[in-house]
């Protein structure tokens, strides 16, 4: 998949575009690569997929200094304007849902809907410290289920991730994505989102558990919930097929903004 070099407000930045159809923006999480999403675009051959390399991540170009989410935000609108893109679905999966809430609360009039996958609302408050110390530290089942990964563990994966280019493996890009988290949180901002959202979260996720979607669902007025069971943090990897079929069930389907839903799938 071929990618290109984007210059925004002096930072430039690595960009991937394929497919066509309705734009839909891709996030990435910690240390994501645009390989990352590679299954899952495959599922979303019928959109026009945007996925890039965060800055300080990948070939994108670090900052001298870790960016705010918010900055984030204001890079990720910028690149939109000089792609030519007004308005565009945004998909953003653990650290990119918290970008991708940031940047629709920030920029509103560009998200047409929002989909937020194994994710929360504020991870310094809603992610116990002792479930990192967990998911990092111990063999977590059900978290990889890909037979290709050679194990369930979590190292087993970033190892995994690494080698095929689907993960950083530079200890400063995941040191300035945490930066850019510190203090934050949209709990008190949610209210306003006006985009029909999309809420994805596995039932065996030991580090961002199910209740921060639940929260995430009480709080957004216009949203449905789809619990993926027996899926782990990973989901978007490890059930590529069923996350894609979710997605555009959800961006097809015509929504009653009377309602909200919440689903459980196998």
């Amino acid at each position: 998949m071929t990618t290109r070099k984007l210059t925004i407000k002096d930072l430039q930045l690595n960009v991937s575009i394929c497919g066509t159809g309705s734009p839909l923006l891709l996030l990435n999480g910690l240390g994501g690569l645009i390989r990352s999403f590679d299954l899952l675009r495959e599922e979303l051959a019928d959109y026009t997929t945007i996925a890039l390399d965060v800055p300080g991540v990948g070939k994108s170009q670090t900052p001298r200094w870790p960016l705010r989410l918010s900055r984030h935000a204001d890079l990720i609108a910028e690149l939109l304007e000089q792609l030519g893109f007004e308005q565009v679905d945004v998909f953003g999966v653990s650290w990119g849902g918290a970008l991708a809430q940031e940047f629709a609360l920030r920029h509103p009039g560009m998200v047409r809907r929002l989909i937020l996958a194994a994710t929360s609302a504020g991870p310094l408050v809603l992610v116990k410290p002792a479930d990192i110390l967990d998911f990092f530290g111990k063999s977590t089942g059900g978290q990889i289920r890909n037979k290709k990964s050679g194990g369930s563990s979590i190292k087993t994966f970033l190892h995994f991730g690494a080698v095929n280019g689907m993960l950083s493996i530079k200890p400063r890009s995941y040191f300035h994505q945490l930066a850019a988290l510190i203090g934050w949180t949209s709990l008190s901002r949610l209210f306003r989102l006006r985009q029909r959202t999309l809420i994805l979260s596995g039932d065996r996720d030991t580090l961002v558990r199910l209740y921060n979607a639940q929260i995430l669902h009480r709080v957004i007025r216009h949203s449905d919930l789809q619990i993926l069971q027996g899926e782990g943090h990973f989901f978007v990897v490890t059930s590529a097929r069923q996350t894609g079929y979710l997605v555009r069930q959800f961006l097809l389907q015509r929504h009653d903004d009377k309602h909200t839903l919440m689903h459980t799938t196998t």
